[in-house]
């Protein structure tokens, strides 16, 4: 079951960050490819598969912009709004009953074509391969990785306070996870 991160104290926000709020399309084109990918990580760390959470981060973001331009965001705090509005998603998605009433009638369309059965396989295994490299890691960098992604409004220094490390190595250990993950994830099948 997927978990929201705890609520936290907000850094604060940037020019960037008042210009999204403000309506300015390029501010938040800025925002997303700063934070998109970490919201990936996120529902991706959390067991969704990579098609899946790439759906579900761009109707995150889709979601923050609507709530910005109908004025009910007071201020941005990115990542860690997008990684909640992303896991609520994934969260709702899981609930959502798969009764014989949703599915299609059409028998040609309940049958996946087999485009559609290798991209779940391979977007399945690159998700097993990337748990398993996850779970190969060493003790103090799966603490590392389970603070960033689990608890996404904890800065470098509070993870790196919670699990006896300095700043620096933490850092360290988070770009090293992340090449681990991004060679995993974008290997071609």
């Amino acid at each position: 079951m997927l978990e929201l991160p705890a609520q936290a104290v907000a850094p604060l926000e940037g020019p960037t960050e008042v210009a999204a709020r403000g309506g300015d399309r390029s501010a938040w084109n800025e925002l997303i490819s700063r934070h998109n990918r970490r919201v990936l990580l996120s529902l991706i760390a959390h067991g969704v598969l990579p098609a899946q959470a790439r759906e579900m981060a761009q109707e995150a973001w889709l979601r923050l912009i609507t709530q910005a331009d109908a004025k009910k965001l007071d201020r941005l705090e990115l990542p860690g709004l997008a990684i909640r509005q992303a896991l609520f998603l994934a969260r709702s998605e899981q609930r959502k009953p798969t009764s014989a009433a949703t599915e299609p009638l059409d028998e040609a369309a309940q049958q996946p074509s087999g485009e559609d059965v290798e991209a779940r396989y391979f977007s399945r295994e690159q998700l097993l391969k990337a748990h398993t490299r996850v779970q190969d890691l060493s003790p103090s960098a799966r603490a590392v990785f389970d603070r960033l992604y689990g608890e996404p409004h904890l800065s470098h220094a509070e993870i790196a306070a919670r699990v006896g490390l300095s700043v620096q190595r933490v850092r360290q250990i988070i770009c090293e996870v992340r090449k681990v993950l991004r060679t995993e994830l974008e290997e071609a099948p």
